[in-house]
């Protein structure tokens, strides 16, 4: 049956001022514009009360377990308070840690999250040692807000059976990265079907409260033998509310077999054994000049072997996707994407070269960005100040050179490490740390929408006519409001396919009734 929502102005993203009075749903497929309910009076009719309407978001990056284990079993340490992070030293992350073990049930592991250690005062993580007298012995696994770099208390090390790599306890490089599956599996075998059915229920609520439609989840590790949890993930994936697109973050064929048949399409890659280098609040990013401090970060793969591996899997039909944030991991994957068949992703893309940006802007692959981050950095959180030279942080990536180019930018959330919020990026986005490459707001909504749609080959992202219908409501027109406008901001209202998107609940009953659901491919 045909619905025809009216009363809104209704903004297509074909063009910046390409606006419809109305638009017909069939089948949760868009069916038409422009008809009144007199002239189709067996429509159904949907009064959208004078708001404008924009085609359900995108989010190209974000990693979905991790986001719906902290949204049920995390606590924040950090937060911006009257423009400053606090707490800002290692006694105030005491106390709020102190707070966390004294509340938490014996036996529980303690996930402290949105740690910055950028801002302390100290500028460190706390050590095992100090983990261990604050929570009195408990398990205690302290995430730094890149999420590549962390602490564990001395329980949760002898837990993982680490000891050696860390021995006060304190994870960054790739000592952090290669072995986050261990972190991983604890937290597996550590999260109850209670907290998980939250957590499921709080992110998908989260997502439609944003006007999130489709998130692009990147998913597992090569560290573990078998990657239970990504599995279930996929599984659960294939049943939510949002439209899911899994990208397995696996080399290791085996595992990647194992959840290849519920995927619709050949995609892999994103961060974990994808990284090429770690990130700036962690020293870690590959840039040909060290940081302030002396400290350098290197490469994880060597060209010959990184060359191979994405050379096979393009062979086969995949998107390969592979995080690099400093120029020397940039220019690795620029030069490889040149010689393989195929269009590929480049996530973060922070701070490329000359090289790599004249490259991209020919081959124009897709790259995934996330510039509310910088955007809080440089208001609050300093870090890029703290260890980067000024040269270094004005070469951050010219969203402006590169959307004039053509090349296809898709806002994203890098979820747990950032909200899901897009509002953030997109002023991030339109008030960028080089004032210069900031995007228009025309720009900063395609990298959300028509760009998310391309990158994924899918009819989403655009109001046209046989694409999906998948849409939000909002009070503000996206297209002039001011950067500022966009804080706090959220959508009226959500629709999926042509369905309104209704709440889910946390219960383990609503839980139960969403695995029976019939499976979609993600």
């Amino acid at each position: 049956m045909k619905t025809i929502f009216h009363n809104a102005t209704f903004h297509t993203m074909e063009s910046e001022d390409d606006v419809r009075t109305s638009l017909t749903v069939e089948d949760g497929v868009i069916a038409g514009f422009d008809e009144t309910p007199v002239a189709c009076p067996s429509a159904q009719t949907v009064d959208l009360g004078g708001l404008h309407v924009f085609p359900a978001f995108i989010d190209a990056h974000l990693h979905l377990l991790d986001t719906i284990a902290l949204s049920s079993m995390g606590e924040a340490v950090c937060e911006i308070v009257h423009g400053r992070v606090e707490p800002h030293d290692l006694a105030g992350a005491e106390r709020k840690i102190r707070a966390l073990a004294t509340d938490a049930k014996p036996g529980s592991l303690l996930i402290c999250s949105n740690f910055i250690a950028a801002a302390m005062d100290e500028g460190r993580l706390p050590t095992r040692f100090e983990l261990d007298a604050w929570a009195r012995g408990a398990q205690v696994w302290v995430i730094n807000i890149d999420g590549h770099s962390g602490s564990c208390s001395s329980s949760l090390l002898e837990a993982l059976g680490l000891e050696d790599i860390a021995p006060d306890g304190v994870f960054s490089g790739p000592a952090h990265d290669a072995n986050l599956g261990a972190f991983t599996d604890h937290l597996a075998s550590s999260i109850t079907p209670k907290a998980l059915a939250r957590g499921i229920a709080h992110v998908c609520n989260e997502c439609a409260a944003f006007g999130i439609g489709t998130v692009c989840a990147l998913e597992g590790t090569d560290d573990s033998e078998r990657d239970r949890m990504a599995e279930l993930t996929a599984l659960i994936a294939q049943r939510l509310p949002l439209d899911v697109r899994l990208f397995p973050q696996y080399m290791d064929e085996k595992k990647l077999e194992a959840v290849r048949g519920r995927m619709g399409a050949a995609r892999v890659g994103g961060c974990m054994k994808w990284e090429l280098d770690g990130s700036v609040g962690s020293r870690t990013a590959a840039f040909a000049s060290p940081y302030l401090d002396g400290t350098q970060g290197a490469l994880y793969f060597d060209d010959a072997e990184l060359r191979r591996t994405v050379e096979g899997f393009a062979a086969r039909g995949f998107m390969v996707s592979a995080h690099a944030i400093g120029e020397a991991a940039i220019d690795q994957l620029v030069d490889i994407y040149d010689g393989v068949p195929g269009r590929h992703r480049i996530d973060h893309c922070e701070f490329p070269s000359d090289h790599a940006i004249e490259r991209i802007c020919a081959t124009k692959p897709f790259v995934t960005v996330q510039p509310g981050y910088a955007w809080i950095d440089q208001r609050f959180l300093h870090g890029y100040e703290r260890y980067l030279s000024a040269d270094q942080i004005a070469r951050q990536v010219p969203l402006a050179r590169l959307a004039a180019a053509g090349v296809p930018l898709c806002g994203s959330s890098d979820s747990p490490v950032q909200s899901v919020d897009p509002f953030l990026q997109m002023r991030g986005m339109r008030e960028f740390s080089v004032p210069e490459q900031s995007l228009s707001a025309y720009q900063a909504l395609e990298t959300y929408t028509v760009n998310g749609g391309a990158m994924l080959g899918e009819r989403k992202g655009l109001l046209r006519e046989g694409w999906e219908a998948s849409f939000f409501t909002c009070e503000q027109n996206l297209l002039t409001c001011a950067p500022s406008d966009l804080e706090g901001l959220r959508a009226a209202g959500t629709w999926l396919h042509g369905k309104r998107y209704r709440p889910l609940p946390e219960g383990l009953g609503a839980f139960a009734r969403l695995l029976a659901t019939r499976a979609r491919k993600v």
